[in-house]
């Protein structure tokens, strides 16, 4: 399904009443326990990041869905974060990685002295099964051993999973709308990715989270790149 897009930036054109409106909608029909307009408030307006990029997503001039990208200065690194919800019936895993995957190399590419991570709480499975097959580094991972520390350094807060020893867990204040048959093909899955994901974070479904980290470097986007152009080939 082909979708069209519009790309806001904080710094520049931001969103209209009537978009905030529809966005509302979108998160009250992704998210359970979760009021619209405090979840605006803490992701869309808040005052802590630099800047704020945002992709909305359209289908015959209707709003299906967003994704958010954060950027903060937190001593001498900075983070990227993510936010992003679909309607139903648009959810596909790969909306939103080439949008998020440019502006974070953009952000490096513009202050590549400084350390960039991109850092995002993911409640789904698909989300992670998604980003996981096409980032060449990323943590967790079953392939890639976690840096010591860097865990405990970007989510202090947060709980260790018993399955890889990392505190890459965190309660958050939403969980997601999947139904019963939902939770049983994606904890009956063979996909690897989702076989993990569900392993190491087996609560996703009532409120927990999967903290995940991507590293934005040189070496982050040449073996992405070479990782896309394999998978392109076969």
């Amino acid at each position: 399904m082909r979708l069209s897009t519009l790309d806001l930036s904080q710094t520049k054109q931001w969103l209209s009443d009537a978009q905030r409106c529809e966005i509302s909608h979108i998160i009250q029909s992704s998210f359970a326990k979760v009021a619209p307009q405090e979840y605006l408030a803490k992701y869309f307006d808040n005052a802590g990041p630099y800047q704020r990029k945002l992709r909305l997503y359209y289908h015959q001039e209707k709003l299906v869905g967003y994704c958010l990208i954060t950027f903060s200065d937190e001593n001498n690194i900075t983070v990227i974060r993510a936010s992003a919800a679909f309607l139903a019936q648009y959810r596909q895993g790969g909306n939103t990685f080439v949008f998020s995957l440019i502006q974070s190399v953009k952000a490096w590419l513009k202050r590549p002295w400084r350390k960039h991570y991109y850092a995002d709480t993911m409640l789904s499975p698909a989300m992670y099964r998604a980003i996981a097959k096409k980032t060449a580094i990323i943590w967790p991972h079953y392939d890639n051993p976690a840096p010591k520390g860097l865990f405990e350094r970007f989510n202090f807060a947060g709980k260790v999973s018993s399955a890889n020893a990392l505190r890459c867990l965190i309660g958050v204040s939403r969980t997601t709308n999947y139904s019963e048959q939902d939770l049983v093909l994606l904890k009956a899955s063979k996909k690897q990715e989702i076989q993990y994901y569900c392993r190491v974070n087996p609560d996703f479904d009532k409120g927990t989270a999967l903290f995940v980290i991507i590293p934005i470097s040189f070496v982050q986007v040449a073996k992405t790149l070479i990782k896309t152009l394999r998978v392109g080939v076969r």
